[in-house]
């Protein structure tokens, strides 16, 4: 008898955490759960996805809030720091077509 699972959650080269097997980041499950979206819509919003996963990553995630709330945080920080390189890297004019400027 299994008494205890492993979480099905990898970390990728940048830090991120998906669901072992899939693209679907930790944060897409999180998004989703607090739009309101079931597990069993999730699964049907990512085929890639079982529904086992779903379950236990949601209750790995709503055991660990600190853990969550820290990796969210820190994927923030990353989604900003990389915005500072582009801009750095792209011309203005770009950027002003694109309204990033």
């Amino acid at each position: 008898m299994v008494l205890t699972e492993r979480i099905p959650l990898v970390a990728d080269e940048a830090g991120g955490l998906r669901v072992e097997g899939t693209r679907v980041y930790l944060e897409d499950l999180l998004d989703a759960y607090e739009g309101g979206l079931s597990p069993e819509e999730m699964v049907l919003a990512y085929p890639s996805l079982s529904l086992a996963d779903v379950y236990a990553v949601l209750a790995w995630a709503l055991r660990h809030p600190e853990e969550v709330a820290a990796y969210r945080e820190r994927a923030k920080r990353a989604a900003q720091e990389a915005e500072e390189r582009a801009r750095v890297h792209f011309p203005k004019a770009l950027l002003a077509r694109l309204g990033r400027a």
